[in-house]
């Protein structure tokens, strides 16, 4: 099966992959990466600034490089600036079966989402339909919920977070992690989502139930919410 994956380059897509690619070994990969997620002309708090050079430092991350599992699965990473314009035709020519989006920067419109031959999951670092948007851990660990999760779904249009729901996945907060690493630490398991909803795609794609109910939508934190956030103890990492 051809099955492209879509990624934004960070500490926690680096994560995933470094799990997620040895498991599709026997699947023809290809590699394409966005650079940054949400508009790059929007002023934000210092400190997501800082955390963002952060969650881009993964040169010393454990695990192979970016370039070197392109390497090994036998293609070359693609930079992505446009999904729905410029860049469809690269999506036109790798012809993919499957589309597996991890932190994937840019949104799918109907033409790139009608291409791949059985669709695009989404992998959400977020327990959906209640927290849709950015930064969904941060927000959960902000309103004092006792889990953070990932929800795995199908992209059906360009509404963000919708479409129909695979599976999710769970765990306690940790409160003595920072934010950081709890978002990585929920990568393992996820993977182990995508892998299972691969073995099983055609079953899946031929019962796809209906898209996702409306939920709470959220966006960057302010320089208020990362107040909050701090003096309740928490650390963004």
């Amino acid at each position: 099966m051809r099955i492209g994956l879509f990624y934004n380059r960070d500490i926690y897509a680096h994560t995933a992959l470094n799990q997620l690619i040895p498991e599709l070994s026997d699947h023809d990969l290809g590699m394409f990466y966005s650079q940054r997620v949400g508009s790059a002309s929007r002023t934000r708090d210092p400190r997501l600034v800082a955390l963002a050079q952060v969650e881009t430092d993964f040169a010393t991350a454990p695990g192979l490089s970016f370039e070197v599992l392109a390497s090994e699965s036998h293609c070359r990473e693609i930079a992505i600036t446009d999904i729905n314009g410029s860049d469809l035709n690269v999506l036109r020519a790798f012809d993919a079966d499957l589309l597996i989006s991890i932190r994937f920067g840019q949104i799918f419109k109907a033409e790139a989402i009608a291409l791949p031959r059985t669709g695009i999951i989404n992998l959400h670092s977020g327990l959906l339909p209640k927290y849709k948007g950015v930064m969904a851990s941060f927000w959960s660990l902000l309103n004092e919920e006792p889990n953070l999760g990932t929800t795995l779904h199908w992209i059906t249009d360009k509404k963000i977070d919708s479409g129909a729901l695979i599976s999710t996945r769970s765990q306690p907060v940790r409160s003595s992690d920072t934010y950081c690493e709890q978002v990585l630490s929920l990568y393992r398991p996820s993977i182990e989502q995508i892998c299972e909803s691969v073995d099983q795609l055609q079953s899946l794609a031929s019962s796809k139930g209906d898209d996702l109910p409306a939920g709470a939508y959220y966006s960057f934190p302010t320089k208020e919410d990362i107040d909050r956030f701090e003096e309740r103890g928490l650390r963004l990492f």
